[in-house]
């Protein structure tokens, strides 16, 4: 899970993410989280980043890739800069873990799983928070967010957020187990070799041969083994006729 935090640092720095959701009204983001360097020197660097990467994470849960193909069809660049992070993410942390495409579709999908539980739960633990300090702001919380949610996606926010996640894991679980196939080992598949080439070696020790089916003449002077159609001894030279 920690994988996509990187991943979606790449796509809103490199990609122009919040551009491309916002269709330009809100551009270069990037570039201004990375004054913060400037403007506070040591600690400003590391929170452009750390803040960038959850801007990042924010926009490819609440934006689906459904809704880009559907309202977006022609920016290319916002449908990679969306499926990118999944891709990443689900490659990279399928070839750490994986070792089957079983083992990197379900190592994709516990990643959205996982992103999806926390995602659900803030809907509902922090208008519960607000109530107890705010009567009644707990309702005004979930109108916010379904608000912006429907607003930006024309969708409420749980959905937003569930089908976001969903399809982005599953366009990585195409990856994962991809990748999964790759380091894919079958368990017993040495041992089953080498019990067929033991069992052609014992076939081939049980076959007669030539020489254990046929009888072997014994020389009558030095009582040598003779081999089936040699005349002579090979020995002491006796002739083939005083062979028994």
């Amino acid at each position: 899970m920690l994988c996509l935090i990187p991943m979606a640092w790449i796509s809103f720095s490199f990609l122009d993410l919040s551009a491309g959701v916002t269709g330009g009204l809100i551009e270069d983001l990037e570039l201004a989280l990375g004054e913060l360097g400037t403007i506070l020197p040591g600690i400003g660097g590391f929170i452009a980043i750390i803040g960038g990467a959850f801007i990042g994470l924010i926009l490819i849960f609440i934006f689906p890739i459904h809704w880009c193909l559907f309202y977006r069809p022609d920016d290319v660049l916002l449908i990679i800069a969306v499926i990118v992070p999944w891709i990443l993410c689900c490659t990279i942390t399928s070839a750490l873990f994986a070792h089957s495409p079983r083992g990197g579709i379900h190592t994709s999908l516990a990643i959205g799983i996982g992103y999806m539980i926390p995602a659900v739960l803030i809907y509902f633990i922090i208008p519960a928070i607000v109530n107890n300090f705010l009567p009644g702001g707990g309702t005004l919380v979930t109108g916010i967010l379904d608000g912006l949610a429907q607003g930006l996606t024309d969708t409420s926010y749980i959905l937003a957020v569930f089908t976001a996640i969903f399809e982005g894991c599953l366009v990585g679980a195409v990856f994962g187990g991809f990748i999964g196939s790759l380091k894919y080992k079958p368990k017993g598949g040495a041992t089953k070799v080498k019990a067929k080439k033991s069992k052609a070696i014992a076939a081939d020790d049980g076959e007669p041969t030539l020489e254990k089916s046929t009888s072997m003449d014994i020389c009558s002077n030095c009582g040598t083994k003779i081999a089936p159609g040699d005349d002579f001894c090979t020995n002491c030279g006796a002739k083939k006729s005083s062979l028994k």
